[in-house]
Formats: C-alpha cells, sequence, structure tokens
C-alpha cells in the first residue's frame, strides 16, 4: 500500500516535470475554447489519462505495436493538436471535419443547439487522447513501475499504474479548473469569438509543431538543465531502491561457509532462478536448478558495450581453466541498443569474440530485472548450495574474481593446483575527469552543442563558441533518431574529450576519418578510434560517408 500511495504522490508532482510543463497552457486552453460545457476540462483529463493507460499497455508492456516507429506517436499526436488549432482559428473548418466524418448529423439530432456541445466534446477527447503519448514516461516512478513491476507481477503493476494517473488527473483537473474560473472572469477572454479564442489556437499549433518536430524535447532539456521547476531529485525518492529481491535477500536464511573469506563481498542470497531468455548460443536451454551442484558465474553484458568486451577475454579465460572442475559461465546478453535484440548480430559477435560457454538473449531484461542488476557488464557468482556469493560490477577485480571462483570450487573438494590465469597486476582505475559514455540519438543527446537537433532529417552548423570539455556537436546533413544519428551526406561530428581511449558504436558501411586516419565500418560494430600513451585532453574532428550511423562513444584510460 505504500507504494501505492507512493504512485499517488508522483501522479500528482508528474505536473511539473520537464516533460509535462510546457503542456500545461494546452490543458488549460483547451478547457476554455469559447464551447459553453463545463464538463470539458473532465473530458480532457480523462481521455488523456485513458490514453496513457492504452500507450503504455500497448507500447511499453505488450510487443503488440513494437515495429512503429515510435516517431510516429510523435507525428501523429503532434498532427492531432495542429489539426485541433486550426479548427480553432477557423470554426468553419470544424464543421466541414465533422460534416466529412458523418458526425454533423448525429450532433443535430440532439436538442436545441447540443450539436455544438457535442461537437466541443469530441475536441475535448482528441486534445487529451493526442497528450496520453506525450505525457508517457513523465516519472522516474512511473518507469519503474513500467520497466520492473508490471513484467513481473501484472496486478500490482496495473494497481500503481493506475494510482499514478489518479494523481495525475486530480492535479491536472485543478489546474484546469483554477485556470477556467480565472479566465472565466476576464470578460475579453470569454469571447468565444475573440482575441482570447484565436491566441489559444496559434498555441495549440506551435505546441503541436514542437510534439511532431521533436522539439519540445529540447525544451525539456533546457528545463532539466536549469532546473526550472524540476522535482525530478524528489519523485527520484519515491522509487523503491530495490523490490523483490531486495526481500529476498532477507528473507532468506542462507548457508554461509563458517570460513571467511576476503573475496566473498556480500551476504549471500538465494540466487533467483533464470526467467524469460529467448535464444540460446553454444548451448541448449538451461536452468540454475539443473546446474545445482556447480559453480556457476553469470555475466550480464551486451556486445557494444566496450567495458563489456574488455572483460570478456577474462571470462572466457576463466571457463576454458575451470570448465572440468564443474564451472559454468553464464553469458546473459542484455541489450542497450535495437540492432542488439537480432539474434543473429549477437551470434556474430559471439563467434568473433571467441566465446564459447552458454549465452542466452535476454531481450525483455527479465532475468535481469530478476536480479536486480542495473549495470553492464556484471558479475554474480553462485555457489554451489545456488547461494549468491560474490557481485561485481564494471571492469575490474579480475584476481579477486578468479580467486573466489576457486575457493568455491574447492568447497566442492575440488582440488585446483594450476595456477592463476589472470595476472596480479592491478587494473588502472578510471581517471575522475574521463569523459563519461556519450550517446548521439535524440533520447539521450546530453552535452550536445547544436542550436536544433530535432527528429528527422535536418541541417546542423556548429555551434559559435568552440566546445568545452566533454560537449560535442555535429555538421552537415544528418538523419537523428532516438538512438543514433545516420549521415545522409557531409557528416562531421566534432567531439572535446578526455580519455587515452576513444571507441565508438557504429552500424551499416561506410568509412569513418580520425584525425587523417580512414578505417572501414562493416555491419554493426565497436571500433577504436583513437589511442594515446597517457590520459589527454583534446577536440577531434569525424568524418562519416553517407549510410553509416553512429550510437554512442564510449571512453577508457
Amino acid at each position: 500500500m505504500l507504494i501505492a500511495f507512493l504512485s499517488l504522490i508522483a501522479g500528482f508532482l508528474s505536473v511539473l516535470a520537464p516533460c509535462v510543463l510546457p503542456l500545461l497552457p494546452i490543458i488549460i486552453g483547451g478547457s476554455f475554447t469559447g464551447v459553453e460545457s463545463k464538463k470539458r476540462p473532465y473530458i480532457i483529463v480523462g481521455s488523456l489519462v485513458f490514453s496513457l493507460i492504452l500507450f503504455t499497455l500497448l507500447l511499453k508492456v505488450s510487443t503488440a505495436l513494437i515495429g512503429i516507429d515510435p516517431r510516429v506517436w510523435s507525428y501523429i499526436s503532434g498532427g492531432i493538436v495542429i489539426l485541433l488549432g486550426l479548427t480553432l482559428l477557423f470554426p468553419r473548418l470544424w464543421d466541414e471535419i465533422i460534416g466529412r466524418l458523418g458526425l454533423q448529423a448525429k450532433s443535430q439530432q440532439m436538442l436545441g443547439n447540443a450539436g455544438k456541445t457535442k461537437n466541443g466534446t469530441l475536441s475535448a477527447v482528441l486534445t487529451g487522447l493526442a497528450l496520453g503519448p506525450v505525457f508517457s514516461s513523465c516519472s522516474p516512478l512511473y518507469a519503474w513501475v513500467i520497466a520492473t513491476v508490471l513484467p513481473e507481477n501484472t496486478t500490482k503493476g496495473l494497481l500503481y499504474l493506475g494510482m499514478y494517473s489518479i494523481g495525475l488527473s486530480i492535479a491536472l483537473l485543478g489546474i484546469a479548473l483554477l485556470g477556467r474560473k480565472m479566465i472565466d472572469k476576464i470578460k475579453w477572454a470569454s469571447n468565444p469569438h475573440g482575441l482570447f479564442q484565436r491566441i489559444i489556437a496559434i498555441l495549440f499549433i506551435l505546441v503541436g509543431f514542437a510534439v511532431a518536430s521533436g522539439y519540445d524535447k529540447k525544451v525539456q532539456t533546457f528545463l532539466v538543465d536549469k532546473d526550472i521547476f524540476s522535482l525530478k531529485d524528489i519523485e527520484a525518492k519515491l522509487v523503491p531502491e530495490d523490490d523483490t529481491p531486495k526481500q529476498q535477500k532477507k528473507e532468506v536464511k542462507t548457508m554461509q561457509n563458517t570460513q571467511v573469506s576476503p573475496y566473498f563481498n556480500i551476504e549471500p542470497y538465494a540466487a533467483p532462478e533464470l526467467t524469460g531468455l529467448q535464444e540460446w548460443i553454444n548451448s541448449k536451454p538451461t536452468s540454475l536448478a539443473e546446474l545445482r551442484g556447480k559453480v556457476v558465474l553469470i555475466d550480464f553484458w551486451t556486445y557494444s558495450c566496450i567495458n563489456c568486451v574488455r572483460t570478456l577475454p577474462y571470462v572466457q579465460g576463466w571457463y576454458e581453466a575451470y570448465a572440468d572442475d564443474g564451472f559454468v559461465v553464464l553469458g546473459l546478453h542484455a541489450p542497450e541498443f535495437a540492432f542488439e535484440k537480432v539474434p543473429e548480430n549477437v551470434a556474430d559477435a559471439v563467434s568473433m569474440r571467441g566465446l564459447t560457454y552458454p549465452v542466452a538473449l535476454d531481450n525483455n531484461f527479465s532475468t535481469w530485472r530478476a536480479y536486480n542488476n542495473r549495470f553492464w557488464p556484471a558479475h554474480y557468482l553462485i555457489d554451489k548450495n545456488g547461494q549468491v556469493r560474490r557481485e561485481h560490477f564494471g571492469e575490474g577485480e579480475y584476481d579477486e574474481t578468479e580467486s573466489a571462483i576457486r575457493e568455491l570450487l574447492a568447497e566442492n573438494s575440488t582440488k585446483i593446483q594450476d595456477p592463476m590465469t589472470t595476472s596480479n597486476a592491478i587494473v588502472p582505475p578510471i581517471a575522475d575527469n574521463q569523459t563519461p559514455e556519450t550517446y548521439i540519438g535524440a533520447e539521450r543527446a546530453e552535452r550536445n552543442m547544436n542550436e536544433s537537433f530535432p527528429l528527422g532529417e535536418s541541417k546542423f552548423v556548429h555551434p559559435t563558441t568552440e566546445l568545452e570539455q566533454h560537449q560535442w556537436s555535429l555538421s552537415g546533413d544528418w538523419r537523428v533518431e532516438n538512438e543514433r544519428s545516420v549521415c545522409v551526406s557531409d557528416c562531421k561530428l566534432d567531439i572535446r574529450y578526455t580519455a587515452k581511449n576513444v571507441y565508438a558504436v557504429f552500424s551499416g558501411d561506410g568509412d569513418v576519418s580520425v584525425d587523417g586516419k580512414t578505417m572501414r565500418i562493416s555491419n554493426d560494430d565497436i571500433q577504436t578510434l583513437i589511442s594515446h600513451d597517457s590520459q589527454q585532453t583534446a577536440t577531434t574532428e569525424i568524418t562519416l560517408t553517407p549510410g553509416l550511423a553512429i550510437y554512442a562513444f564510449t571512453f577508457g584510460s
């Protein structure tokens, strides 16, 4: 019940989220557009909440419409808002539309002038329906419910989603009714054919174009960067840090080894079973129950993650050294980008990296969520009794992990006399000021310095000022998508970084030139772009041939 109440509060707070704030004028203006109906605010908010829930269930929970480009929903939402703005600006246009749709005759059957009210009801419904997809994912708690709770417990997830929607509708209704009450007191604003009506109409059109073009995302980014009316930190605190797995860790009484080892860095807990895995590579499907009695290392990875790639030789080395002693590696591939969901692409990556242990595709993050995992790469070491005895996230600590493997095998009465496969060298840590992972798609375009960064084809120019540390910009003709940017012609990318090594994730076939050096890209690949003898801060220009797409940069020291 506590989380249900927190969901209600999160929905109420979402009206001040950066993705909602720019749309509040539409809620207020749509509630008063010269149509004599006190029901409009309720109809708009009700339709919006219905649309939000339907959109969530169809696109974010099920796979019913997974093949549709996400931009389509922005086009539809923006198009409806533009159309409503035009009908407010030109009332006869609205009469023409409903006439062609056959709604005019039905509305005229109503008493008196109720036809206008009926038509107003239809426009209110369309306003709410159009805004539903735009309002989705505006709250950290909402995102947590969709990604974590719903796939595991449909009833509980729907309850939380319903409470979130109730909180959102209460807040929106309050704003709409207050705005309408204030407007009613202004005589000139109450004229259904006056200047105020036209201002609202123009506002609808402008917001519709912003939604359709993706420019509303720029407004959201500005509000986040300036921390204007943003309650993100407060909302984030409403999200439980750990759900089912944490309860499981607390409640399960484990069979701990009486010998204390520095390599077992957690309180042991029962390993969650594998679930929701799709394709298996190098093995037939298996389960932890079938592997009971063996020492198992679960490795969550994805093949475009350079940090994952650098750990793979160690994982493969452990598998080759200890497989005959009862050691099993399960590589669970959880994709960061859409192209990593394709089984053939994963199989090619497994072959290219020389991995011979079992690999399974966790495309829906089912097992990932069961372990409450949040990182690539992530290692969970499980003993013969099915207890997780060690966790490690990221690179490094290879000696410690291998020592833990050897100790768990020793608990199985397996005598290992061979030397360890890893060296005793200390893995250098990531430098404090190293440039973080940088994404080149519209969804996560942090530190981009272009004046505009909308979805679709657009011309870009360099910013007037020089790039500062960790910033980047595009120039030329690019097609910007959610996860990547695709070169159309004359494409350049400038980035100022601090790192020893620079890597990038590409897709397609073409050439990339960096500092006068040209390299060939084929299919989906991670490419080492720059290597220095030591960490440096520098600005580099990267050129791409048409058709080549870039997803992200990663950096190493």
